[in-house]
């Protein structure tokens, strides 16, 4: 506990100063980088949903609580065994290009979001509709098993089960208009029905939106709002403090300094996130890894009440399993437990008594986490286990890991809709593209499919916590300290502009 404290003492930052009022009718955000292209269409990151969702909106959406609502869509209806659909979509609203919405344009966009090679959002949602397959591998133009019946009426077919296929988030584009803009359209043309309309972008540095006279929700809170890059470390806190910028969210590294520091208290603002947290173990490159004693063993390694109380200051939440309490609530979990006398037994067991004979190996995270990652490698190291921190910018670290290039490394996840399926089926599937170690478990995959069947969601979380289980039993990945999103923002947002799923309530 004595390395808690050396580790996890206030970090000093100036402290705050009176901020004068916000200038009328403009809101700055501040992210540590944009990404550099923004393209609704193939998002598959945080901060891209993050900016888009000013601009674009999906078929169903999600309110603070959690609770599924009408989006793009007004009404859905599933066959018994979950694999046709039939969605209802919402009348009288206009693109920003000035055409109307209709049912031909929700299928459009389906088709273009799987167009590119790459993995996205959209794949993980559309891979069970029949003719994805075909799609993908481009000897087909279409998905042949969505119909338009009418403007506003689409049903859809799905080869396998899918009892949450309306509410994953598919952005929904004007893709005639975004064809003959050309293929960077995003850049210059704003193709959404969101709240919002692109004014101006600068890739990587900055993006003006402006307020969509015509949204179906009505009038918006700001007139314009800017999404600027503020760089690396404590840069988006001292803009906030300066008021150059209206709302940042801060870091885990900085946290404790904000979150000690009194001037700040009347700028703060936090709440639990939706979101899954470990650090991935690839067996392929450490052959220890593929031991589930020494797995456990790391896992016992991490004091995580102590990193809520002393380096989250109390403003995080331990998961014992993969999928957030708030959203499947499973008493077959055993508590995630500190035990560094049981690790070590374990470790011997495996045949690497205190650590001798596993190969050292690297664990690879973006800056920002630099600090609580020093203290896992510090109790790794401490218990002989031969692991090294190594920082990667950020771009280059989202590549890597998708690749599983690393070693080891943080893998966050959050979700995009309120369902377990978000977590299990998309993470740990054995056809998941997003699998972050490649774990297979027929068992497992059973029980998804089974759960797929399932359109109502009380009998499908029985079948979730047995997937769930399955997972924490095998314990491929490690379970982190989720901590809650905190932010500093100014006195006109409210508490509940960030959602528990990473979005910003720009309605």
């Amino acid at each position: 506990m004595s390395l808690l404290g050396g580790l996890f003492g206030g970090a000093g930052l100036a402290a705050a100063l009176p901020r004068p009022a916000m200038a009328a009718g403009t809101l700055r955000i501040g992210f540590k980088s944009l990404p550099g292209g923004l393209n609704p269409l193939t998002v598959s990151d945080l901060v891209a949903r993050q900016v888009l969702g000013s601009m674009y909106e999906s078929l169903t959406t999600v309110d603070p609580k959690g609770r599924i609502l009408p989006g793009l869509a007004t009404a859905w209806e599933a066959s018994e065994d979950a694999r046709r659909w039939r969605l209802t979509i919402r009348d009288g609203v206009t693109f920003h290009t000035g055409r109307p919405l209709t049912a031909l344009d929700v299928k459009r966009s389906f088709e273009a979001a799987l167009g590119g090679d790459g993995t996205n959002f959209a794949v993980l949602a559309l891979s069970k509709v029949r003719g994805f397959r075909e799609l993908r591998a481009k000897t087909a133009g279409e998905l042949s098993g969505i119909t338009v019946v009418d403007d506003r009426t689409l049903e859809v077919v799905c080869d396998e089960p899918c009892a949450v296929f309306p509410f994953a988030r598919l952005n929904i584009v004007d893709v005639e208009a975004a064809g003959q803009a050309g293929p960077d359209w995003f850049r210059t043309l704003s193709a959404g029905t969101g709240p919002y309309r692109l004014v101006r972008s600068s890739d990587g540095i900055r993006m003006d939106v402006e307020a969509n006279p015509g949204w179906r929700g009505g009038s918006v809170p700001f007139e314009r709002v800017s999404f600027l890059a503020t760089g690396i470390g404590n840069d988006g806190i001292t803009l906030f403090n300066d008021s150059q910028i209206d709302f940042t969210f801060v870091d885990t590294d900085a946290l404790r300094g904000v979150m000690d520091d009194p001037g700040f208290k009347r700028s703060l603002s936090s709440v639990p996130r939706m979101q899954m947290r470990v650090v991935a173990l690839d067996p392929r490159r450490v052959k220890a890894f593929g031991d589930l004693r020494v797995r456990r063993a790391m896992s016992l390694l991490i004091d995580r009440s102590a990193m809520v109380e002393r380096f989250f200051r109390g403003v995080a939440t331990v998961h014992n399993g993969i999928v957030p309490p708030a959203l499947l609530s499973n008493e077959r979990l055993e508590s995630l437990a500190y035990d560094p006398l049981l690790a070590k037994r374990l470790l011997e067991e495996a045949g690497y008594p205190e650590g001798r004979g596993i190969e050292p190996f690297q664990v690879t995270v973006v800056p920002e986490y630099r600090r609580e990652f020093v203290y896992y490698v510090s109790q790794w190291n401490n218990a002989g286990i031969p692991a090294k921190l190594v920082m990667a910018p950020r771009q280059e670290f989202i590549a890597r890991s998708r690749r599983r290039d690393y070693d080891a490394f943080l893998f966050g996840w959050t979700a995009t809709y309120p369902d377990p399926m978000n977590f299990l089926d998309e993470l740990f599937s054995s056809s998941s593209r997003f699998n972050p170690v490649g774990w297979t478990s027929p068992q497992f995959d059973g029980l998804i499919e089974r759960a797929m069947a399932i359109p109502d969601p009380t009998l499908r979380a029985e079948v979730y916590k047995d997937a769930e289980c399955l997972v924490m039993q095998d314990l491929p990945v490690i379970p982190l300290v989720v901590p809650d999103y905190v932010a500093l923002r100014g006195n006109v947002l409210s508490d509940n502009f960030i959602t528990p799923f990473g979005g910003l309530n720009f309605g």
